[in-house]
C-alpha cells in the first residue's frame, strides 16, 4: 500500500482468474473504491509493493512466472489512472524472489529482492538501482551464506545510501529478521539480525523510517511462551541498535529482542558505583557474558567480564563525566539486553 496526495491510497496484490494477475485498487480518503485495474499475461504475476511516483502514477513490484517455470522480479509503471505504461523483469536465469520498489528522490528507482547466483543455489539479498525507464544502472548481489532475501521496499537515507529489511539464517539455521545498510553504490556498511525466540522462525515484512532517525520493522514471530505466532515490531536507532551504542562492538551479529527487562541498573541516576541486576533464562547463562558502558555519543567507556551465574555486577562510574550512558549485556557475538543510566 502507498498513500496518495489526496489522502487516499493505492493497494496492490493479485487476482486469480485461472492464472494470477497484478491487482490494483485506488481508494479515496474514506476507503471508497475509485478504480481497480488488472495487469498481467498468460503467465502468473503477483504484486508485493507499490510506490507513488513523482507524476502521481504508480510503481508496482512483485514477481512473474516465466515460460521456463522460473520466477523473476517484476516492475510495472502505470499512470495516475492505473493504466500500464511499461513493465520489466529482472533477476538471474533461475527462479528468484519478488522485488520491492521505492522511488529514488534523485530520479529513477531502487528495488530490493532476492536472486540466485547458481542453478538450485541459495537465494541471496539483491539490490537494483534503476533509471526512470526501468533500465538497470547497477545490481548488487550480497552473497553472505547466512543471509536469505530482502523482503521490503528499501529506504533511501540522508547519506544517499539504502536501508533494507529481510531475513537471514540464525543459529541452528533458524530464520531471523535482518536489517542492512549500504552506501550509495550498494557497498555494505552494516548488517544486523534480530531474534525473538531461538527455536522458531521470525520474519520482517516491512521497514519504515521513524521521526527520531531510526527504523521500525514489522513482521511475525512466536511469543516467548511458545503459544502462538504474533505480530512482531522491532524499533531500532539509525545504526540498527535496540539500545544506542551497539555499533561500537566489533563482530556483533545478532540482537535478542525479548530480553529487554533482563538488565536493571540501580540507583539510577548513579554516582560512584551502580549495581546492575541481570536476569537471564538458562541458555545464555552458560556463555561468556560481558557488560559494557557506552556514552550517548557512541564511545565505549568500559567493558567487564561477568560471571555467568552472578545475579548482579557493580559498575564503577567514578571516572565517568556526568551525563547519559547506555549499558549493554553481550554474549559472544550476540547482544542480549541493555538499558540507560544517568551518571551524576
Amino acid at each position: 500500500m502507498c498513500l496518495t496526495s489526496d489522502g487516499g491510497a493505492c493497494i496492490v496484490g493479485y487476482s486469480d482468474q485461472g492464472s494470477s494477475q497484478v491487482y490494483m485498487a485506488r481508494l479515496g480518503p474514506n476507503g471508497d473504491s475509485l478504480w481497480t485495474q488488472l495487469h498481467g499475461t498468460a503467465q502468473s504475476e503477483n504484486a508485493y509493493a507499490v510506490a507513488l511516483n513523482s507524476d502521481e502514477g504508480f510503481l508496482v513490484s512483485g514477481s512473474r512466472l516465466q515460460t521456463g517455470n522460473q520466477y523473476d522480479m517484476l516492475l510495472m509503471r502505470t499512470n495516475a489512472a492505473g493504466n500500464l505504461m511499461w513493465q520489466r523483469t529482472y533477476g538471474s536465469p533461475w527462479s528468484d524472489n519478488p522485488g520491492f520498489v521505492s522511488v529514488h528522490p534523485d530520479g529513477g528507482y531502487v528495488m530490493a529482492g532476492g536472486q540466485r547466483a547458481i542453478d538450485n543455489g541459495p537465494l541471496f539479498p539483491t539490490l537494483l538501482r534503476l533509471a526512470d525507464d526501468g533500465d538497470t544502472l547497477w545490481t548488487r548481489l550480497y552473497e553472505n551464506i547466512d543471509d536469505r532475501v530482502f523482503f521490503a521496499a528499501p529506504i533511501v537515507t540522508w547519506d544517499g545510501g539504502y536501508t533494507v529489511a529481510g531475513t537471514a539464517n540464525g543459529p541452528n539455521s533458524v530464520v531471523v529478521g535482518m536489517l542492512a545498510h549500504v552506501d550509495s553504490a550498494g557497498t555494505p556498511v552494516w548488517r544486523r539480525t534480530y531474534q525473538a525466540h531461538g527455536a522458531f522462525p521470525q520474519y520482517f515484512y516491512d521497514v519504515r523510517r521513524t521521526l527520531d532517525g531510526g527504523y521500525i520493522m514489522a513482521g511475525t514471530a512466536v511469543d516467548s511462551m511458545v503459544v502462538s505466532q504474533d505480530a512482531w515490531l522491532v524499533k531500532v536507532d539509525s545504526f540498527g541498535c535496540l539500545v544506542p551504542g551497539c555499533q561500537v562492538f566489533d563482530g556483533l551479529e545478532e540482537q535478542v529482542t525479548d530480553l529487554r527487562d533482563a538488565v536493571v541498573v540501580f540507583p539510577n541516576p548513579a554516582s560512584g558505583q551502580a549495581t546492575v541486576r541481570i536476569t537471564l533464562p538458562e541458555g545464555p547463562k552458560s556463555k561468556n557474558l560481558r557488560l559494557a558502558l557506552v556514552t550517548a555519543e557512541g564511545k565505549l567507556v568500559q567493558e567487564d567480564a561477568v560471571a555467568s551465574m552472578a545475579p548482579t555486577h557493580v559498575l564503577d562510574v567514578t571516572r565517568c563525566a556526568p551525563g547519559l550512558y547506555f549499558v549493554h549485556l553481550l554474549d559472544g557475538t550476540r547482544w542480549l539486553s541493555g538499558t540507560k543510566v544517568v551518571v551524576e
